[in-house]
């Protein structure tokens, strides 16, 4: 069971309990880094500081308990290298 207090991010959005749901699957640790990034072409305003904090200890919290679900931060710059060359070698 998670230790982060998340009393009062499920209160200002009470979707995002969906954490509980998910909570030790790749699949949570994947739902917590897309929180914490614009999936909506810089349309996302983003959460109040108090909030951002508790999505960030939740997925720290999530990677100390479950570290076989962390993402190698090499592979995903890789993998973001490549989908920008793609996408430029698409519109040439």
């Amino acid at each position: 069971m998670r230790k982060t207090d998340v009393t009062a991010l499920y209160d200002a959005y009470p979707h995002l309990n969906k954490i509980d749901e998910l909570w030790g699957t790749r699949d949570c640790r994947q739902f917590i880094v897309r929180l914490m990034n614009d999936t909506r072409d810089g349309t996302r305003r983003g959460f109040p500081g108090d909030h951002a904090r508790t999505i960030l200890r939740l997925l720290i919290e999530h990677d100390r308990t479950f570290p076989q679900f962390e993402e190698n931060i090499t592979m995903v710059w890789h993998d973001a290298e490549a989908s920008a060359f793609k996408e430029s070698q698409a519109t040439k």
